[in-house]
């Protein structure tokens, strides 16, 4: 039996609350060029307009009654579709303003802000409007927690469905089940959010930086994401301060977020014990180690020189946020092989970074041993643990494909980009960087570079591989199976 088509009234009625909620930004955006008296105010106005009108013609177009009766199809294409829609309505700013004046570099640059990759077309930041680097940094804010879970917290006015577009945006391995429901979980894990980020906000502005500087920093620092007011990043304040600060941040916001929650509810050993975290932090001490150690040996620096610069690096790659205080693709290829495998494994689960995911990576290798074991004791029942727990067998396998996926699509990224002509190397880092929404790349594509000469066709394949990214694949590539669209 055929099942029910599609509900696009659910579907419409989610794009146009995205986009309306965009717009609130985008007006608050201009209210910051207003204050500096920037030339940006009247782009952002007339964007915001555009995008308010535009997302209330699609949400009254459903009519107001409430809708219900949706399954999993409707949530991955919601979640899809509105990430789409953000980043393309996210770049008339850098376009009406003339600031960016390629359309194909402004929604790369708005597609690299909601999905927090922080890799960049700008050439020099420092000449960029107040208001506009404002909107960039807040597109990274939103991007995240993610759209959905902003919209499940503030306005579930949606109808039925609500965990169907959580389960679509926030895929990992597993999810603590929590006591309340979706939406007030939402609101729970957002109220930690705005927390952690009012009180960067305050440290921040305690040292050199100014509080417009702090803020916006502020913003790309919890998000993972990375833009910078600067186009030095933060190497422009050499400030150990600023560097210590953004270092335990980072961390921070690449932490599963349902740890904090039970944290704060005074479930200590929850947080302690958990196995991704352990994992998590002792690689960054080992790697962070290692790259100090290369440092010292074969590029002549100092010793604290050399692991202050090699934890900082290390942890704003791990945890896809990209800052820079120097260039690492200039400390030799152990380095940067090291980097490339710290941009595939990346932060947690639950967490505002990008790449394949720590837990992810221990199950993988737990599953690895788990085979030598069973080859010698072929009936034995050897399951892969997690935190004590038994994994099921079908979260393995699907972890398994994930991981075959996740390679495949950088090696055939690797081949068309460079098909299109960008350098070995540069295409290589530009694969495993923005599918992973890390950002920085290799050669020009470094911290200090930008992507503003690579192909055109570069930059929209680029900005879509961050999407398909920023979703964590199977949300994105489920929509072109014939599968997907059957009744």
């Amino acid at each position: 039996m055929r099942g029910p088509g599609l509900n696009w009234k659910f579907i419409f009625r989610v794009i146009g609350f995205i986009l309306i909620l965009e717009s609130l930004f985008i007006f608050i955006s201009a209210c910051v060029a207003y204050y500096f008296q920037g030339t940006d105010l009247h782009s952002l106005l007339l964007s915001a307009a555009i995008t308010f009108t535009c997302g209330l013609i699609v949400s009254l177009s459903t009519g107001l009654k409430k809708v219900y009766l949706i399954g999993k199809r409707e949530g991955y294409l919601s979640v899809a579709l509105s990430w789409i829609s953000f980043a393309l309505f996210g770049s008339l700013p850098f376009f009406l303003s003339g600031e960016i004046p390629s359309f194909s570099d402004a929604f790369f640059e708005s597609t690299s802000g909601i999905t927090t990759t922080g890799a960049s077309i700008l050439t020099d930041v420092d000449v960029i409007s107040k208001g506009l680097l404002f909107w960039r940094s807040i597109l990274q804010w939103l991007g995240g927690m993610g759209i959905i879970v902003f919209s499940l917290a503030l306005l579930p006015l949606l109808g039925g469905g609500a965990s169907q577009l959580f389960d679509a945006e926030s895929t990992g391995l597993t999810h603590d089940k929590f006591r309340p429901r979706v939406t007030q979980m939402a609101k729970r894990l957002l109220a930690i959010y705005l927390i952690i980020t009012s009180l960067l906000m305050i440290l921040l502005s305690l040292g050199p930086m100014n509080l417009y500087d702090a803020v916006c920093h502020s913003f790309t620092t919890i998000s993972t994401g990375g833009f910078s007011t600067r186009q030095a990043s933060i190497a422009h304040w050499d400030s150990t301060y600023i560097e210590s600060i953004l270092l335990i941040f980072m961390i921070m916001g690449a932490i599963n977020f349902s740890l904090f929650y039970f944290l704060i509810n005074g479930r200590v050993g929850k947080f302690f014990k958990d196995e991704e975290l352990r994992w998590f932090l002792s690689i960054i001490i080992i790697a962070a180690l290692l790259v100090g150690i290369n440092l010292f040996v074969t590029n002549n620096y100092a010793i604290p020189d050399s692991f202050r610069v090699a934890l900082f690096q290390v942890v704003s790659v791990i945890t896809t946020t990209g800052f820079s205080t120097a260039d690492f693709s200039l400390w030799g290829p152990f380095c940067l092989f090291l980097f490339m495998l710290l941009m595939v494994i990346c932060g947690c689960a639950g967490s505002t970074s990008g790449g394949l995911k720590m837990v992810r990576a221990v199950v993988l290798a737990k599953n690895t041993l788990c085979e030598f074991k069973r080859l010698i004791h072929p009936r034995a029942i050897i399951p892969v643990r997690l935190n004590g727990s038994a994994l099921a067998f079908g979260i393995v396998q699907r972890l398994l494909a994930f991981a075959f996926l996740y390679i495949c699509i950088i090696f055939v990224s690797w081949g068309i980009l460079t098909l299109v002509g960008m350098p070995f190397d540069e295409a290589l880092g530009a694969s495993v960087s923005l599918i992973g929404n890390v950002g920085p790349g290799f050669g020009s594509l470094s911290g200090f570079g930008s992507y503003a000469e690579i192909p055109v066709f570069a930059k929209w394949y680029l900005s879509f591989l961050m999407i398909i990214g920023r979703l964590e694949i199977f949300t994105f590539l489920i929509l072109f199976t014939p599968a997907f669209w059957k009744r």
